[in-house]
């Protein structure tokens, strides 16, 4: 799917800098709102059920998760749509789910966080994976195993539900407040908000055992037996199952901005927005696409590749998606300047995915002033 227009959607400044004061007194922030860029969904690799046909009428989306078989786009509006198998109904959305801030998928159940701080999911239940507890409260992060779910709530403890059989469920009562959760088949993984990782579950393949030398992270995922972590540093690493490479870094890989797991093969997303694959690559879900601009999020399905591109693919700094730069961008940027929050795979106005949002974007934005290329 390409995009051939692009509407976006409203994003109120959030900081009034003397910078931005300056620009709005020389009458070149144009109003409160601005559009804020939102991207194209890509697919690539096992596609039996569908699940790399991104829908046409999907509109503009700003992050995707992926299920086993199947694909999750939270679209601009808040609203979620799924493609793929749906054997189970993973990808029903519910009617009233209302708005949402981020999507994450199970092997067959779909969980979707509100943007009240409420969760919902949708699918298989065999286990009770999708009975939300009723003492949960509002959370900020979401993730998915095999037959469980994990949540981060607001106050950085971890609560998980669904199959317990390795004990995924159990988390340590040492653990402490944490900033992000990801989940491997039947491990949980955990970001400690001092930037430590902690994983617990089935250790088959050692994915549990975080490496004594891993240094502080900021982000992590996981595939079915390993995990995977982004150093503060922009380096990747991974540790457990490895029969097909998933765990070997290129030694050319560079510094990264996100990462994120398939079954058997890992995803990371550069800082220059490129997509990195490495590991099991029988159906073609480690070639990244030649026309490929990644933007800000990937994800990994079972056997399939899914990542954000560019509204503009190769004009990254039109932040409103319209293949021009000027004003609007302009104030999009301005009112994101800062740090991105922790634990997210980027954030708007950080054109080269450094993690924060200061005046390199700003030069980036400047020099490339004007119409985007064709």
């Amino acid at each position: 799917m390409r995009a051939t227009e692009y509407t976006g959607r409203t994003c109120p400044l959030l900081v009034r800098t003397g910078l931005v004061a300056a620009f709005l007194a020389a009458g070149v922030v144009a109003g409160e709102q601005s559009a804020c860029a939102d991207g194209v969904v890509r697919c690539w690799g096992y596609n039996y059920y569908g699940q790399c046909d991104t829908p046409a009428d999907l509109g503009p989306c700003s992050s995707v998760a992926g299920g086993s078989l199947y694909t999750i786009a939270l679209r601009s509006d808040g609203g979620v749509r799924c493609w793929g198998l749906n054997y189970y109904g993973q990808c029903n959305t519910p009617a009233d789910l209302g708005p949402c801030s981020s999507v994450a998928g199970g092997t067959y159940h779909t969980i979707a966080l509100r943007t009240d701080g409420t969760v919902r999911c949708w699918g298989l239940n065999s286990d009770g994976q999708c009975n939300t507890p009723a003492d949960l409260g509002p959370c900020s992060s979401i993730a998915g195993g095999y037959l469980y779910t994990i949540a981060l709530r607001v106050d950085g403890r971890v609560r998980c539900w669904g199959n317990n059989y390795y004990g995924q469920c159990n988390t340590p009562a040492d653990l402490g407040p944490c900033s992000s959760v990801a989940g491997g088949e039947s491990h949980t993984i955990a970001l400690r908000s001092d930037g430590g990782v902690r994983c617990w579950g089935n250790n088959t393949w050692g994915q549990c055992n975080t490496l004594a030398d891993l240094t502080a992270c900021s982000s992590i995922a996981g595939g079915s037996s390993h995990t995977i972590a982004l150093r503060s540093d922009g380096g990747v690493r991974c540790w457990g199952a490895n029969a097909s490479g998933q765990c070997n870094t290129p030694a050319d890989l560079g510094p990264c901005s996100s990462v994120a797991g398939g079954s058997a093969h890992t995803i990371a997303l550069q800082i220059d927005g490129g997509v990195r694959c490495w590991g099991a690559n029988v159906w073609g879900q480690c070639d990244t696409p030649a026309d490929f601009t990644a933007r800000s999020s990937i994800a990994g399905g079972n056997a399939h590749t899914i990542a954000l591109e560019a509204a503009c693919p190769q004009c990254p700094s039109s932040l409103t998606g319209n293949c021009t730069v000027d004003s609007a961008d302009l104030s999009i940027l301005l009112g994101a300047w800062g740090s991105c929050p922790a634990g997210t795979t980027g954030c708007t106005g950080d054109i080269n995915h450094d993690g924060q949002v200061n005046g390199a974007d700003l030069g980036d934005l400047l020099n490339g002033w004007g119409s985007c290329p064709n």
